[in-house]
């Protein structure tokens, strides 16, 4: 394959490949060192639990084809000696793998960029038709510089040794080098087609005086040409390369006949061939790609049945195998579900948050060979992917119109939220969160806007704006690598599971993020909660009271209660608004809205408890008294008021003046 690329090489030059990628064509990749070549090693005996026969076959047919493509040759020298082996692959059949790793860890590290099929959202239209491609022995297409074959030898079970010719694939640069080369190709096939223009249809305008540049500086013509009936250039394909595999997508049936021609056309001039017997080579609006269902009808992508049932399998086999010893798995069995499983995130929106915790798990290894314990939750995510239900199988390639904008923000205090930049959200943070990173803050400040705003958000698609770039990372595949932020992980994406929400995520700086973060930022100075201890005396004289009118989530005696603000638990804001009627209220206010609540209990008394500083001087005070059947006068104490922004749990000390309780009704 790689002599037949070669002879290709003033193609390759006219397609104007980098000197990087000639060279590696014309004469063979180098590996390139870190410090110097390897010194001589021998990884021992290859195959060394023997072969059965049909190993020995698939072996000796193997070496037939590696040789018949000029990808093996016979080896010359014993110094360089890697180790081989077999593994199993679907159907009863093997793959051959060299293991390079002491090769690799003497050769310099190249990073990779590949193009996978997030990209298919910016490059299709609902309804386009498709066509996939694999290349036959892609990786054979480029040689190794004679030079260095040597580094790259084994040895058969009967001692004959091989050495590569082929670029092979256990080098940890060949995907670098591989993906270079194919660069070119891409460029080709992306690349629009020159007009052929006939020079009897060419005109050229000549030049007028308008057309000339005045003020000393040289004349300049504009030529235009007029092409004929029938002749437009050739619009470039939309192809979607990821290593030796390549979908290309198409908007009609016909076009994609067409884009089939051209691929051939392309991949011939450079040497290179389709592998006939893999990918989708006939158009069609639904074909399966690197493992994942694209559906450009439904807009989908779908995890295929056979992968389901593996994952399905694969989950329960671990489960059984946990319970049988005492929560012990194989370390490499885990890793290998996770893989699998983490292939499919694109078609499984919750998959990364599913796998987090068995990624915890797999931390406790010694080596691949050792065994993990799980954890409780561990076996509840394992239990999840065996019975996934078949809702989560398929993701919009296009995201649907956003219905709902939420802004969300967090100081150390306090959190604030927005609601279509008309409703604002706001609370304080308890003890419990006093103590918490500013980023679980965060995390937690988006989880209590949702709560807030839930009756408005279920069975809607949400766009969060978040100033917090580690919220956003996050958000983005509802995983971490923090056990604690994990935990309210968890929580979120069970309400928005529950609440059908689909959420969004995206970046907005804090100068642009005023509202919430102005929310988050304000120190309410008014928000005081009476001493329980009082507030019990009070139950028990006057009560059961059913709402307190004037709280926050923090400062709340009873279950029910109105805020200032919307918050999670709020039964409604502003409570001067609301009726009283038919409620035992316990009103303990800012003292600033007692002339408003001595106005509304005039107008048409209820059945309350008032709680307020002890005044008379004031005319709110004169109003109360004539209210009220019943005055209760507590002298000042250290622990009479405990204030919200200090997360109502540390007294603030003793006012300078007595509290008093007016009982209306």
């Amino acid at each position: 394959m790689a002599d037949k690329v070669r002879s290709k090489l003033s193609t390759w030059k006219g397609l104007k490949s980098g000197k990087k990628v000639i060279s590696w064509i014309d004469q063979g990749y180098q590996c390139q060192w870190k410090r110097g070549a390897p010194r001589p090693f021998h990884q021992g005996k290859s195959f060394s639990k023997g072969l059965d026969a049909s190993q020995r076959a698939f072996l000796a047919k193997e070496k037939a084809r590696c040789f018949a493509t000029g990808a093996w040759e016979p080896g010359t020298s014993d110094k360089y000696v890697s180790k081989a082996f077999l593994v199993p692959k679907p159907g009863g059949k093997w793959r051959l793998v060299i293991d390079l790793r002491n090769l690799n860890s003497y050769c310099r590290e190249f990073s990779t960029r590949f193009e996978t099929l997030r990209k298919l959202k910016r490059m299709m239209n609902q309804g386009d038709w498709m066509v996939s491609f694999d290349l036959q022995d892609g990786y054979h297409c480029i040689s190794i510089h004679p030079d260095h074959r040597k580094f790259m030898t084994f040895q058969l079970p009967d001692g004959e040794l091989i050495q590569m010719s082929g670029l092979p694939f256990g080098l940890s640069a060949s995907p670098h080098v591989f993906c270079t080369v194919m660069q070119t190709m891409v460029r080709a096939l992306r690349a629009p087609a020159a007009p052929h223009v006939s020079t009897q249809l060419e005109k050229l305008r000549r030049p007028t005086p308008s057309s000339r540049i005045r003020g000393g500086h040289s004349v300049r013509y504009r030529y235009v040409i007029q092409k004929g009936k029938g002749v437009s250039p050739s619009r470039g394909l939309r192809i979607l390369p990821y290593m030796d595999d390549f979908l290309c997508v198409c908007r009609t049936r016909e076009e994609a006949y067409r884009a089939r021609e051209k691929i051939e056309g392309v991949l011939s001039s450079l040497g290179l061939a389709r592998n006939p017997a893999k990918g989708c080579w006939e158009p069609s609006q639904q074909l399966e790609h690197l493992g994942l269902l694209v559906d450009s009808r439904r807009g989908l992508f779908c995890v295929t049945p056979q992968r389901l049932l593996k994952i399905r399998s694969l989950s329960h086999d671990l489960i059984c195998r946990g319970k049988g010893n005492a929560r012990w798995v194989s370390a490499r069995a885990l890793a290998s579900f996770t893989g699998l499983a983490q292939a499919v995130y694109l078609a499984v929106p919750p998959a990364r948050h599913f796998l987090r915790e068995l990624h915890f798990c797999l931390r406790q290894k010694q080596n691949w060979g050792s065994r993990v314990l799980l954890s409780a939750q561990a076996f509840r995510d394992l239990t999840w992917w065996h019975r996934m239900p078949d809702r989560w199988n398929g993701r919009a390639i296009w995201r649907s119109p956003t219905n709902a904008v939420i802004h969300c923000d967090s100081s150390l205090f306090a959190w604030g939220g927005v609601l279509n930049n008309t409703v604002p959200a706001r609370g304080f943070w308890g003890p419990k969160e006093r103590g918490c990173h500013i980023t679980e803050l965060e995390l937690e400040a988006v989880l209590r806007t949702v709560k807030t705003f839930l009756a408005h958000l279920k069975g809607k698609h949400v766009l969060l704006r978040e100033d917090n770039m580690g919220v956003v990372g996050m958000l983005a595949h509802y995983s971490t690598r923090s056990p604690q932020i994990m935990r309210r992980l968890r929580q979120l994406w069970l309400l928005l599971d529950l609440n059908d929400i689909s959420l969004s995520v995206r970046y907005i700086r804090s100068e642009a993020n005023v509202w919430a973060d102005a929310l988050s930022r304000e120190r309410d100075t008014e928000e005081w909660k009476l001493n329980p201890l009082v507030f019990s005396l009070l139950q028990r004289k006057f009560g059961p009271h059913t709402v307190d009118r004037f709280a926050s989530q923090l400062s709340a005696q009873l279950p029910r209660y109105n805020s200032r603000w919307m918050d999670p638990q709020s039964e409604g804001v502003d409570a001067l608004q609301r009726s009283w009627i038919g409620e035992n209220n316990y009103v303990n206010p800012p003292w600033t809205l007692l002339d408003q609540v001595a106005q509304k209990l005039a107008e048409r008394p209820v059945p309350c408890t008032v709680v307020a500083p002890h005044w008379p001087e004031k005319d709110w005070h004169v109003v109360l008294s004539s209210l009220a059947r019943e005055v209760l006068v507590f002298p000042s104490w250290h622990d009479m008021y405990f204030p919200a922004r200090l997360g109502a749990s540390d007294p603030v000390g003793a006012p300078g003046w007595p509290t008093v309780i007016f009982r209306l009704k």
